[in-house]
Formats: structure tokens, sequence, C-alpha cells
């Protein structure tokens, strides 16, 4: 590791030992490999550790529940890891990520991270830990069947209502949610539609509950749409924060 950073420092080509020499500049590439990509002025320790930016510090989870800084676990303790590694972990169910879990604040500032009311630190909406929790699932509206919720005139709120990215909704253009294939974002990442890390809840086009009833609506298509949904004409919210 010494060695390493003294060449890289150098600017030298180093001996491999066989012979040959390595390129200028390899040794601090190699060096970075594997880091996550942090929010400008961001540093490592705080990305791992917090503190969060002030817009998530207090601020409601997909769930709807409240962060308390005081009371958080460290990324360690809860086995966070990226998706890909958490693949290789016994208790991670396919399709299971931050962007579908009941604790996940999503991005507020335009950065492409957000925060959980759980862990410290900035979390991507691709990341996990063995502490996830499935988002509730909401109930079919009274005097309404399951078969009607893909096309029924939303609630008065939403018909009008702006998505969280800004985005106006209007009733006379709307796609259906078949046409955009809409399923729940845990099926569309397991079977691969999906990238990991959408949902819904993290999209331009999602506007949320404004009535208590844990349905949300959206700005391009019809019906009632729940928060761990998910589409093909996903936007992330950051996009247009």
């Amino acid at each position: 590791m010494a060695t390493v950073g003294v060449a890289a420092l150098s600017g030298c080509t180093g001996d491999t030992g066989n012979g040959t020499t390595e390129p200028e500049g390899e040794e601090e590439e190699e060096e970075g490999e594997g880091e996550e990509e942090r929010p400008e002025g961001v540093s490592a320790e705080e990305f791992e550790n917090g503190p969060v930016p002030d817009v998530y510090m207090s601020a409601t989870s997909l769930g709807n529940e409240q962060r308390n800084p005081d009371e958080l676990s460290s990324k360690s303790d809860v086995g966070f890891s990226e998706y890909e590694e958490a693949l290789e972990n016994d208790a991670h169910q396919p399709g299971t990520c931050c962007a579908n879990c009941a604790d996940y604040i999503v991005d507020k500032n335009g950065d492409t991270f957000g925060a959980c009311v759980e862990v410290e630190g900035y979390i991507d909406g691709a990341d996990w830990c063995v502490i996830y929790e499935e988002l509730p699932e909401p109930e079919v509206p009274e005097g309404m069947s399951e078969a009607e919720l893909a096309t029924a005139e939303v609630p008065e709120e939403y018909r009008t209502a702006s998505s969280q990215a800004g985005e106006e909704r209007n009733p006379d253009e709307l796609q259906s949610q078949e046409a955009v294939s809409l399923i729940e974002s845990v099926d569309a990442i397991a079977d691969g539609p999906a990238r990991p890390g959408q949902s819904c809840g993290n999209c331009a086009e999602f506007i949320p509950d404004e009535n208590g009833d844990m349905w949300g609506a959206c700005a391009k298509v019809e019906g009632y749409i729940a928060v761990e949904d998910w589409c093909t004409i996903w936007e992330h919210v950051s996009e247009e924060a």
C-alpha cells in the first residue's frame, strides 16, 4: 500500500516485478475503483455517517415515518450495501432495495441521494440493508373493486395536482396503466424491466398521498398509484428537482 501511494504521488511508472512497468496514474485509478460517487463537496466520512443536509434531518419516509437524527444506526450495524452486493446476502429478497423500503426518504435536493429514518448517512435508492421494511399495501377504497383501481377517477385532490417534481397533472392527457406496464417495483426489479433503485416513490411523475388513504397518483398515468409501484416511463425525481 505504501509503494502504491508513493508511485501515485510521484507520477512515475512502477516496476511490477516481472520486468514490465505500469502506466502513469494506473495506481490512482485502481485505488478509486469501487468507491460510490458522492455529491460534490461531501467527504467520505460525511457520506457514510452524516450529517445529511437539513432537508432530511427530520423528514418523512415513504412509509410516513419521521426521521430522528438522535436515534439512528450506523451502516455497518445494519449490513448496509449496494444492490449487487446485497444479492450475495441470504437475508436479501429479490427486488428489494431502499427505493421500495418504508424507511427511505427520497432525494429532495437534486443530488440523486436520499436518506433513511433508521440509518445514518447518504442513501441511494439502489442500496439495501438487513432492516429493510416492506411498504404497507394500501387498502382498496370503500365502494370500489381492485379491478377498478387502474382506470378509476382519482379523488379531487389529485386530478390537477403537481407531482413531486412540480409537473401538473392533466386528466385529459393520461396514459393507461396497461400501456406503461405498471407493476410493483419489487417484481419489476427482480424480473428485470426495472433497475435497482427505481419505484414510483422516487419518480418525478409521482403525486404522493394527499388524503391519508395510502394511495397516490401520477402526472402521466391514470388511476390509483401505490408508492411501491413502477412503470416504463419512470423518471428519477432528481432530474427535475
